[in-house]
């Protein structure tokens, strides 16, 4: 579901061979220094300081392991938006140098199978262009202008096709027939006439009419043929790249798609995805597996006897739990590898000999890369995998060269928005140092690890806390509890800057997996089914007390805060406690029938949260609304999103607010114009977030 460890998560991969532990082991509370920390010399992270961070994205190695080729982004002040690089950088670190220039439009690169080419989407002169790129003499050639943006760029096995995504416009539906402006008139934009039931998504805003659809062009260039000709979206949300792969004669593609009807999506079917094989010569499409629930990120086989892919049978659970399978092409046997790990497994990719599966999966709040064999024998390849400046537990990216050699976004608690590379006989080691010279600049707050028991069901627990620079055990700290969303996610032990700028002002951060996070196996996600949110204030208050009773934090000093899942869970705790002295509720769902109707995860809410309708249901989704006990908020609280929000809409915070000022609550709402779901598609945006949640909370010092 979506509504956007050790302390230092350090690239010492765990041996090849070795296993993960199949639950986090326990760990002692460390214990409070006696001492006061060293006075900060240098100057904490600020909200500005935003503006400088850097991440390498998608990065791809090379089929012989020795080049690594990534997406750079950053922020453009001037611009206030985000720009991107593709850049080149040796497996050993050297070597390192762009491949595009400044200011450019371009996705992340895709290696030809020799290693000699890479291609690449970049916008030029306004439109769209696959890009074929030589990367020995930097000689390239654009050999396809497209009508519209391609994704999941995908090389032949042979080198000589590449195969893309991209969506082919149908005309808008048109009811009777509006008037045109006359010759000269400055009309307003026409109305928008929607006739399907899933017509846009946060992030991307109203859908365009049509589907998605796949091509093949020439590497030398050439007209485009178009694959499908049908009813389905390829690629389409909530499938996302890597929905297909090539089978190795170059003849088929396996496509992971959905083929239920717009009605059939909608009342249960979102994630309901099956595997079939394309002819590339006929556009035949013939079915492989297509069961109750998701099978997808198909990957073939260099032998081409069997097909790895990630899914589960759907049993009505609040979470389905993606498990690593393959299937065998010749006699339809399904193995499950990872039916001994009880995690959440994705992006598979095979060895050369075909006789591993590489994949990763969380455990607890560390994320790992593993091999597993056809018999389902598990190996930890290494640890530390991350996205750039969040302990949110998103998903980030890794490659696979023939020799085993591996390249992988990696985030700790000091660095963050980095590549590791690594392979057979070489521990993975950090390659790039993007906020090195930033961070290095910064005085850094310190962050551990810490466990404790929930109050609801004695559940065992995990949790982090940040310590403000200089840090003084002798006095008495503000705490923030900040809680994640999803509300099945997880945080980590990763660098997380929103929560570093709050450390940096003064507060004890505190954030913790309650229960309904991954990480944990399928019954600690799911004892929120059918009662979200529900026993998570007791794993929360739990936590807070853990803290408190270390003797650091001034209990007369608590604020809470978090966003989407975290923003209700928020709303959830004020309205039973007043031990909170101001809280921010970023981006909620206040009310479960208005949130799924006027939302773009429908589906998500009728079929997972809930399992049943507001109009068969009525009681339970007034029991879980937050509206339900407005009345009971004495909590001072800012109500924040983002007006483009379309997975928990403005109308939820509108909603919200309203309840709290009818009731005399000291509050105040602020709306982000153009944002989405995050409050982070405009640097400017993300810099002013964490900056007025701490105003808010220094106004209730």
């Amino acid at each position: 579901m979506i509504l956007a460890t050790a302390v230092a998560c350090a690239l010492a991969a765990v041996p090849a061979g070795a296993q993960a532990p199949a639950a986090p082991p326990p760990v002692a509370p460390a214990a409070v220094p006696a001492q006061p920390e060293a006075p900060a010399a240098k100057p904490p992270l600020a909200p500005m300081d935003v503006f400088a961070l850097e991440d390498a994205v998608d990065p791809q190695i090379s089929p012989d392991g020795k080049r690594i080729v990534y997406l750079r982004a950053g922020y453009d002040m001037a611009k206030d938006a985000r720009r991107a690089q593709l850049w080149i950088i040796g497996a050993d670190g050297g070597n390192a140098r762009p491949l595009t220039q400044p200011g450019a439009t371009v996705s992340p690169a895709r290696w030809s199978p020799d290693g000699t080419r890479i291609v690449f989407m970049a916008v030029r002169d306004g439109a769209p262009k696959l890009v074929v790129r030589w990367i020995a003499d930097d000689r390239e050639v654009e050999i396809a202008n497209l009508p519209g943006a391609p994704d999941s760029i995908t090389w032949s096995p042979d080198g000589k096709q590449i195969a893309f995504a991209t969506l082919v416009p149908d005309p808008p539906r048109q009811v009777g027939t509006p008037p045109s402006a006359p010759p000269g008139a400055e009309w307003k934009p026409a109305p928008r006439v929607i006739d399907r039931s899933y017509y846009r998504a946060d992030g991307i805003g109203y859908l365009p009419s049509g589907k998605r659809q796949l091509f093949l062009v020439s590497a030398d260039g050439g007209a485009a043929r178009r694959l499908t000709s049908d009813r389905h979206d390829y690629g389409a949300p909530p499938v996302g790249p890597g929905f297909y792969d090539w089978t190795p004669d170059g003849k088929a593609l396996i496509v992971e798609v959905n083929t239920h009807s717009d009605l059939e999506f909608v009342r249960g079917k979102f994630f309901d995805s099956g595997l079939y094989q394309l002819d590339i010569a006929s556009g035949a499409m013939t079915k492989i597996l297509d069961r109750n629930g998701p099978e997808g990120s198909p990957a073939v086989s260099p032998d081409g006897q069997w097909i790895a892919f990630t899914g589960y049978l759907d049993k009505g659970e609040f979470h389905g739990g993606s498990q690593l399978s393959v299937l065998n092409r010749r006699t339809g046997e399904i193995r499950v590898l990872s039916k001994d790990l009880d995690r959440d497994v994705g992006m598979p990719a095979w060895s050369a000999d075909s006789r591993h599966v590489y994949a990763i999966y969380a455990d607890g709040g560390m994320n790992y890369l593993a091999r597993f064999d056809l018999n389902g024998g598990r190996a930890v390849i290494a640890s530390g995998l991350g996205m750039a400046h969040t302990a949110y537990s998103a998903v980030p990216s890794y490659s696979l060269a023939r020799d085993g050699s591996y390249a992988m976004q990696v985030s700790d608690a000091t660095s963050t928005g980095n590549i590791a590379a690594g392979g057979p006989g070489r521990a993975a080691r950090r390659v790039t140092t993007l906020n090195d010279t930033l961070l290095g600049s910064r005085a850094i707050a310190r962050l551990e690890e810490f466990r404790y028991t929930s109050s609801a069901g004695g559940l065992p627990m995990e949790g982090w806390i940040l310590y403000p620079p200089g840090f003084d055990p002798s006095r008495k700290y503000p705490m923030i509890l900040e809680i994640h969303g999803g509300p099945d996610a997880g945080y980590g032990a990763r660098f997380d800057i929103e929560k570093q700028i709050m450390a940096g002002a003064g507060y004890v951060v505190v954030y913790t997996n309650p229960r309904g996070s991954t990480g944990y196996g399928q019954r600690f996600v799911n004892l929120i089914t059918d009662r979200f949110p529900g026993d998570e204030y007791d794993d929360l208050m739990s936590g807070v007390d853990a803290v408190i009773a270390r003797g650091f934090i001034d209990p007369a000093r608590l604020y809470v805060t978090g966003g989407s899942g975290g923003g209700t869970l928020t709303a959830w705790l004020t309205q039973r406690t007043d031990r909170f002295r101001a809280a921010a509720v970023l981006y909620p769902v206040v009310d479960w029938q208005s949130q799924a109707l006027t939302s773009d995860i429908m589906p998500l809410i009728f079929n997972g949260f809930f399992h049943s309708t507001p109009w068969n249901d009525q009681a339970r989704y007034r029991e879980q609304s937050m509206l339900r006990m407005a009345d009971r908020v004495k909590t001072p609280t800012l109500v924040m999103t983002g007006e483009a929000d379309y997975r928990t809409p403005i109308s939820e915070s509108e909603q919200y607010y309203a309840a709290l000022r009818y009731h005399g609550v000291e509050s105040v709402f602020i709306r982000y114009p153009m944002e989405n779901h995050g409050l982070r598609a405009f640097p400017s945006h993300f810099a002013a977030k964490v900056a007025q949640i701490i105003g808010w909370f220094e106004e209730h010092r």
